[in-house]
């Protein structure tokens, strides 16, 4: 606290003004020392003078101490824009309306799927980079692409839905093999799985010739099923009994240590005994692998789902597949009769498959809670010959 700037008598209104802002913390630096009482008296004037000097004294320490803080706060300032220039020179390009931050958010979100691409692709064969092209043409067959313009007429295919090459499915897994398994290596085999069934289904000529925006909508709504008729087809390779087992292992970890509620693993626990009860029975089944194509085609051309367009076409498509794998279990199963009826009615089983606890359970540890979905336009724009070449295995 500042000493007041006269000895005796009425302070005068100026110093009294700049006493008071000058109070409170600041710089410890003590102004000039009072004069001693034992000094002979001083006139009013010299009085006001030495007051007047002390409070300019003080003034001029407060002023450095505040230039002080200023070129402290503007390194701060200049430290932040650095660190953050790509943000703030994204930021200052837009226009000062909602429409311009949307879009930024949306190139933010981009961004993220674009990486969680990247993450799974790196999976198929790591140290190698993976291009992305932008139509999905390019695969084996001359097809023509079409737009979602219900009223264009298709061109059907003639000869089947399904040849001989749809029915090899290889699929290579990771290496070297971990003693354990964990979350990294599933989430990879996973990965290789996801791509391999969504090429496959991009291999079959009546799939590309309903157009990419069609093509892209039946692969996001039914990539579950698709997948997890993978998975029992891979059942051996995959070992899918153990990542089973390592799932429920997990789980019963995190309820011990409380990481998880009671409700959250019971879903995921009842999502893993329905995978196992699947995959076992499709087991149980010998299902070849022109029955794995078939069944996989049904489900693909699946015409129920609200998105799609061009429904009756879809819906032919299917009806296709379902003749075909008929005469195919007739001529190869002639003593089996309800073979054809057992297999098709294990399909239901494949919608109570939750598509978000898939991907919670086997992709989460590569792509965090980036959905497959906003992935699978990525993977279905990638060239076959680029993804074939990281491929290479043996036929399950």
């Amino acid at each position: 606290m500042l000493e007041p700037a006269l000895a005796t008598g009425e302070e005068l209104p100026e110093l009294t003004l700049l006493t008071t802002l000058l109070e409170g913390p600041g710089d410890k630096t003590q102004p000039p020392e009072e004069e001693t009482l034992s000094q002979a008296p001083e006139s009013e004037e010299e009085q006001k003078k030495k007051a007047l000097e002390r409070s300019m004294y003080v003034l001029s320490e407060l002023v450095e101490t505040e230039k002080m803080y200023v070129d402290d706060l503007g390194q701060i300032v200049e430290g932040y824009i650095s660190q953050n220039s790509n943000e703030m020179s994204m930021i200052e390009s837009l226009s000062n309306d909602d429409t311009s931050l949307c879009e930024f958010q949306e190139m933010q979100t981009n961004g993220d799927v674009s990486r969680a691409f990247d993450t799974l692709a790196k999976a198929l064969n790591p140290g190698e980079s993976t291009a992305c092209q932008s139509s999905v043409a390019g695969m084996e067959g001359s097809v023509h692409l079409i737009t979602g313009d219900s009223s264009i007429n298709y061109t059907e295919k003639e000869g089947p839905l399904l040849s001989d090459s749809h029915v090899a499915f290889r699929l290579t897994m990771p290496s070297p093999m971990p003693e354990y398994l964990n979350v990294h290596y599933i989430g990879e085999s996973a990965s290789r799985l996801l791509f391999l069934s969504m090429h496959w289904a991009l291999s079959i000529p009546s799939f590309q010739a309903l157009g990419q925006e069609n093509s892209i909508s039946l692969v996001k709504a039914y990539w579950n099923e698709l997948f997890t008729l993978g998975l029992a087809q891979c059942w051996q390779v995959m070992n899918v009994a153990t990542i089973l087992a390592t799932f429920v292992n997990c789980l019963h970890n995190s309820l011990q240590q409380d990481k998880m509620s009671t409700e959250r693993r019971k879903l995921l626990m009842e999502h893993i005994f329905k995978l196992q009860e699947f995959c076992n029975s499709m087991v149980k089944l010998c299902i070849d692998g022109y029955e794995y194509a078939y069944l996989k085609a049904i489900v693909l051309f699946s015409p129920d789902h609200p998105s799609l367009e061009n429904m009756e076409q879809i819906e032919k498509f299917q009806g296709k597949a379902y003749v075909e794998f008929q005469d195919y279990i007739t001529k190869t199963y002639p003593d089996d009769t309800y073979r054809l009826s057992r297999l098709l009615l294990r399909l239901p089983a494949l919608r109570l498959m939750n598509a978000t606890i898939t991907e919670e359970l086997f992709f989460k540890g590569l792509i965090g809670n980036i959905r497959i979905d906003s992935v699978i336009p990525h993977i279905l724009k990638m060239e076959p010959a680029d993804y074939n070449s990281q491929i290479i295995g043996h036929s399950i």
